[in-house]
């Protein structure tokens, strides 16, 4: 099983290699994290949002980045499948 430092790494590695655009980086925000059960979830922004508080520099549509502790393997929630989980 992961630990939180782990997913947290496994998280932005995947915001980096498979979420990021050229021109809309995105990163986690900073102490929005939850774990429930083995999967860990985290909330992210596009990093020009969160140096901004822009409105205009927001992501939108995009939901939490999951972590399966068991595997290590990430995933992007829909905005909608997010909201239901209501984590943050």
């Amino acid at each position: 099983m992961l630990d939180i430092e782990k997913a947290t790494r496994l998280a932005q590695r995947f915001l980096d290699e498979e979420v990021s655009h050229e021109g809309m980086p995105f990163a986690l925000v900073e102490g929005e994290h939850a774990q429930v059960g083995s999967t860990f979830y985290f909330d992210c922004q596009s990093v020009a949002y969160l140096r901004s508080g822009d409105i205009r520099d927001m992501a939108i549509g995009t939901g939490y980045v999951c972590v399966n502790g068991e595997t290590g393997k990430c995933r992007m929630l829909g905005a909608v499948e997010s909201a239901k989980l209501d984590l943050f």
